[in-house]
């Protein structure tokens, strides 16, 4: 068996790539807020009002999507997964009314008691998120300790928890 190795054109393609990857990260994430969360608290669908507070015990999860993205609801399962364990804020941005989006959680299986719809973009601007998905760890003294923009598994959502939470 004769196994090829790969050509240096292919190699320079493949760091290209890989380069333009980080370049568009860095420029998704330059204008989002680092240091102490800010303070924000807001109503559920459910109705219970939930604040970036953070706990003594365990990092947060702040993290903004929509539902028209597909990203965010290829990544859905993550979060329901990972709200089971942690404190998730996850708030919907320009994403209709409340009915709207209520509708979009009950097709996706997604629970309401931590859905907040952040209609007017206030929380969004707060946390400078221009990009979804976009995810806060927040650790147990109220610094955010990671920022993501774009998908991250539960494996990720879980070890960067669990490190804020130290």
């Amino acid at each position: 068996m004769n196994i090829k190795r790969p050509n240096r054109k292919t190699l320079m393609q493949f760091m290209m790539v890989i380069l333009a990857i980080f370049i568009i990260r860095a420029y998704q994430q330059q204008d989002l807020t680092i240091g102490l969360v800010p303070s924000f608290s807001s109503q559920t669908l459910s109705g219970e009002v939930m604040s970036s507070n953070p706990l003594p015990d365990q990092g947060v999860l702040i993290h903004f999507w929509a539902t028209w993205c597909p990203v965010c609801n290829l990544e859905n399962d993550n979060i329901q997964a990972i709200s089971k364990d942690y404190k998730v804020l996850n708030i919907a941005i320009q994403s209709g009314s409340d009915l709207e989006i209520q509708a979009h959680a009950e097709e996706n299986n997604m629970q309401l008691d931590n859905i907040i719809n952040d209609q007017s973009g206030s929380i969004a601007k707060l946390f400078g998120v221009k990009g979804t998905p976009s995810s806060f760890f927040v650790n147990t003294k109220g610094r955010i300790q990671f920022v993501e923009v774009g998908y991250v598994t539960t494996l990720g959502y879980r070890l960067r928890l669990w490190w804020a939470g130290l």
